[in-house]
């Protein structure tokens, strides 16, 4: 396990390139749901002594997209606005829907929760990616998301194979070992990452709610 880095799309986001960045995110609020809560508490006890930095509750998130060619500062009032328009258009047939956290995985720069199933957050992934592509063009980020996971520490210094193993074993006792989530909105935030604390935090800037075909004609 080696010191997590946060990236700007394929490089370093490094301070003073990019104080802060547009993101699409599933921001995930511990508070309203206990069961995620308590497996990510327990987590936390089991590697409270390892060189890790433990995000807070306030700041669990799933990143949809990252908008990488310029900083977020450089995003004008109205640019904004027809983003987050152009969001909830991209969402209109996405309705609410609950997934699966965990195992918690001991990865290369930190402790990951895996998610699923895949299909209803690459579709939400997708709509946020046509969004931001709409507004800013194709070129609009090189950064990858890869699998979509929720991070829940990362890396502050380097262990070796056998404190890593340590790791992986200590967290696989966690029980629960699952947690339910619902996804019910997306948030177009302004993100800030501390590289020396390895912390991420934001402003939201808009949210977006999911809503299911029926009722938003209900609502017409």
């Amino acid at each position: 396990m080696k010191p997590f880095t946060f990236q700007q799309g394929n490089d370093l986001w490094e301070e003073g390139k990019a104080p802060s960045l547009a993101h699409a995110y599933v921001s995930v609020d511990l508070g309203r749901n206990p069961e995620l809560a308590e497996l990510v508490h327990g987590i936390r006890a089991a590697t409270q002594a390892d060189p890790l930095t433990h995000v807070g509750d306030d700041w669990f998130h799933i990143t949809l997209y990252q908008l990488s060619s310029r900083p977020a500062a450089a995003v004008t009032v109205a640019e904004r606005q027809t983003l987050t328009a152009e969001l909830a258009r991209q969402m209109q047939g996405i309705a609410p829907f609950t997934i699966t956290v965990g195992s918690a995985l001991a990865y290369g720069t930190g402790i990951i929760f895996d998610l699923g199933p895949d299909e209803p957050l690459n579709e939400l992934r997708t709509a946020a990616t046509r969004a931001f592509e709409v507004v800013f063009g194709t070129e609009a980020t090189e950064y990858e998301t890869g699998v979509l996971h929720l991070t829940e520490s990362y890396a502050s210094a380097e262990v070796d194979l056998d404190h890593f193993h340590q790791i992986h074993r200590r967290i696989r006792r966690v029980r629960p070992s699952h947690a339910p989530l619902c996804v019910d909105t997306v948030a177009l935030v302004d993100v800030v990452a501390n590289d020396a604390e390895k912390t991420i935090t934001w402003k939201t800037w808009a949210t977006i709610p999911l809503i299911a075909p029926g009722q938003r004609n209900s609502t017409q």
